[in-house]
Order: structure tokens, then C-alpha cells, then sequence
């Protein structure tokens, strides 16, 4: 493995970036050293640093352009320096733009943020990421796209703060609260979309929340919500926020936390199959409550097995489907909603059914054997 350090500013390509003329690749580690590399296409190194090092100079970026598919294979690929410059930057990804990047992120310096997310082009990240420091691993803001698939946390700072502008964020993943402190894994302070699919789970020590809302963005959780030991795992820190939340809500395993602290949240758009864990009087064991319409099916009727038109469940919210026919269309003896048939077969009735009466005698009457054959009959009272 080999550290190489940028000679100027200039593409990753360009063998005039580099000291020495040689261009990055799939064993080495990128120095920004001070100055501003460009990425345009596919790169794959082990790691990108706008730290210090050996003959290196802390600073510097690097900015992902459009059509940039970096690839970091180390287990923290993208390394923050000591300075007030991201390691990551997207200035220059326009409106319309896409940027991929490929890289687990540790941040473990409490400066710049390790990457700078404030385009309005969209940025997909596949990737895990957290802080163990007071510094931010991904800072969000503008009005781009952020498609981001990997787990957030567990750190002990902020992992991910949605900042400023409208930008809209989209995580397929879990997300832990931090192991000790109090800053929440990810903060959302923006009037833009933040969706999380996956769990949210509490802190196992300290009072730091998983996920928090303060804005007045939808911000919609579509997975279970579990409580750590010591506190919630989502806080809403603003009573005009769109908090939506589709669970189930499971509570700590000592039973004395709640998954969720808001003033108000909201049943997400798509629901699942739901609870919520409440504790018992004596708080040792826990039930779970819920609505009819969001119960696993197992234990309660669905309406096509309930008589139609009848209305039930707690808020009824339900109404049933099945057609049950009454007593007095179904055979004698034959069993039918909370009885039996009464319709018994007579001659009269099979007379009647006919309107084949003349004259004491029945009409001839046509019918169809099973082979299409006509069968006529003239029967005598």
C-alpha cells in the first residue's frame, strides 16, 4: 500500500495531479494535500485522506462530480482531517448530476465534517457510517438527493445532521443511537424528506436518541422502533413537525422505556402489520396494543370472514363482506350462521316453481339430459 499525495489541483485521472505522475489505484491511499481533486469517473483506492501524513499537509478536498463512481475498500475509506475542509465535498455536482460513492466512513476528529453533502444534484452512498468524536461524518444541506444504503451508528457523536435547505434524504438501513453522551445519531433540522427503511434503536448508555426531528420536514420511519436501556430511540423536538412513524413500537428490555418521546407523531403512509409495547401495572411484563386494521392477521377475524355490513373493531374500523344466505333458503337441517336451513322440498313447491298447472294436469314440459338430448314428458297429477 502506497500513500500518494496530490502535487495540485486537478482531476483524479491526470497523472499531473500527483507527485511523482502516479495516478491513485486499488492498493493505495489519496492525499488531497491542500489542494482540490476532481472525480469525474470510476475510481477504486483504498482509501481518500485530507489528513496529514508523512511529507503530507493537512487539507484540501476532494469534489465528486458528475459521473464519479469512487470505490473505498478500507474499513474507514474516507478519512477527516484536522481541518475546517471536508474530505468530501459536491459543489460541483449540478442539478441533475449523480455521484456514487462506495465507502464506510469512521469520523474520528472533531472538525469539518467528513463529507459535505450542499448540491442539488443527488448523491448515492452505499456505505456504513458513524462518529466517535464530535464531529459530523455527513453534513446535509441544499436542495439535492441523498440515497443513501448501509447502517448509521453506533458512535458516540452525531453520525449524520440534516442541517439546512430542502434536500431530500433517503435511507435503506438501521440506525443505532449513540453508546454514551447525548448527541443524537442523526438530527433533522430540515423543512426537506427524511426516510428511514429500516429499525431505529436506542442508546444501551447515556440519553443521546437514535433519530430526532426538530423541523418541519417529513421525516417517516418505515420499521420496527425499538428502545435502548437508558432512552428512547426517536425524539421530536418541534410541535410542527411531520413525524410518521409506522413500528412496531417495542419497548426496553427492562420495560421502563418508551421507543418514542414527541409532543405528536403519525401513522406512516404505508402500514404494517403493527403494535405498540405497553407495560403492565406492575411493569414486569408488557402487552402489546393496537388497532384491528394493523394486526398480524393470526387472532382476529378479516372481514370477508365476518357477516357482511356489520361493523366492528375497537374504532370500527372495520366493516365485514360474507354473504350469509337466511334460514329459509337453505335446506331443512342443514347448518347456517347460528342455526339451520328451514326450506323444506314439496310437491306444491316443485308445482308452484313450474306455474305448470292446466286442467288437473301438468303441460308437457322440455327438458335436457345431461347429452343435450330432449326429454319429453307428460306427467298425471
Amino acid at each position: 500500500m502506497a500513500d500518494i499525495r496530490a502535487a495540485q489541483s486537478g482531476d483524479f485521472s491526470a497523472t499531473t495531479t500527483w507527485v511523482g505522475g502516479v495516478v491513485p489505484g486499488s492498493g493505495d491511499v489519496a492525499f488531497s494535500n491542500t489542494f482540490t481533486v476532481t472525480i469525474s469517473d470510476a475510481r477504486t483506492v483504498q482509501a481518500i485522506s485530507n489528513a496529514a501524513g508523512t511529507g503530507i499537509t493537512v487539507g484540501g478536498t476532494f469534489s465528486i462530480l458528475n459521473g464519479c463512481n469512487l470505490t473505498c475498500t478500507n474499513a474507514n475509506g474516507v478519512v477527516q482531517g484536522a481541518t475546517s475542509t471536508s474530505c468530501i465535498t459536491t459543489t460541483g455536482l449540478p442539478l441533475g448530476g449523480t455521484a456514487i460513492v462506495n465507502a464506510n466512513i469512521t469520523t474520528t476528529v472533531s472538525n469539518a465534517p467528513s463529507v459535505a453533502f450542499s448540491t442539488t444534484g443527488t448523491l448515492v452512498w452505499n456505505g456504513n457510517t458513524q462518529s466517535t468524536s464530535v464531529g459530523t461524518a455527513i453534513s446535509v444541506s441544499g436542495s439535492g438527493i441523498l440515497t443513501y444504503t448501509g447502517n448509521v451508528g453506533p458512535g458516540t457523536n452525531r453520525a449524520m445532521l440534516l442541517n439546512s435547505g430542502v434536500a431530500n434524504v433517503t435511507i435503506t438501513g438501521n440506525v443505532f443511537a449513540h453508546t454514551g453522551g447525548s448527541s443524537d445519531t442523526i438530527q433533522n433540522n430540515t423543512a426537506g424528506a427524511l426516510t428511514i427503511n429500516g429499525s431505529v434503536t436506542g442508546p444501551t448508555t447515556g440519553t443521546a436518541t437514535a433519530l430526532v426531528n426538530n423541523s418541519t420536514g417529513a421525516m417517516t420511519v418505515n420499521g420496527p422502533i425499538i428502545a435502548g436501556i437508558t432512552y428512547a430511540a426517536i425524539g421530536v423536538g418541534s410541535a410542527a413537525q411531520n413525524t410518521r412513524l409506522s413500528g412496531p413500537f417495542l419497548m426496553a428490555a427492562s420495560g421502563n422505556i418508551n421507543p418514542v418521546i414527541a409532543l405528536s407523531w403519525r401513522w406512516a403512509p404505508t402500514q404494517i402489520p403493527t403494535y405498540y409495547e405497553v407495560p403492565t401495572s406492575g411493569g414486569t411484563t408488557k402487552r402489546n396494543m393496537f388497532t384491528s386494521d394493523n394486526i398480524p392477521t393470526a387472532n382476529y377475524p378479516a372481514p370477508a370472514n365476518v357477516r357482511s355490513g356489520t361493523v366492528y373493531g375497537p374504532n370500527q374500523e372495520n366493516t365485514g363482506t360474507l354473504a350469509v344466505p337466511a334460514a329459509g333458503n337453505v335446506a331443512l337441517g342443514v347448518p347456517v350462521d347460528s342455526t339451520t336451513g328451514t326450506a323444506v322440498l314439496t310437491s306444491a313447491n316443485v308445482q308452484t316453481a313450474l306455474g305448470a298447472f292446466s286442467s288437473g294436469r301438468l303441460n308437457n314440459v322440455a327438458t335436457v339430459d345431461s347429452t343435450g338430448a330432449q326429454i319429453q314428458a307428460a306427467v298425471s297429477q
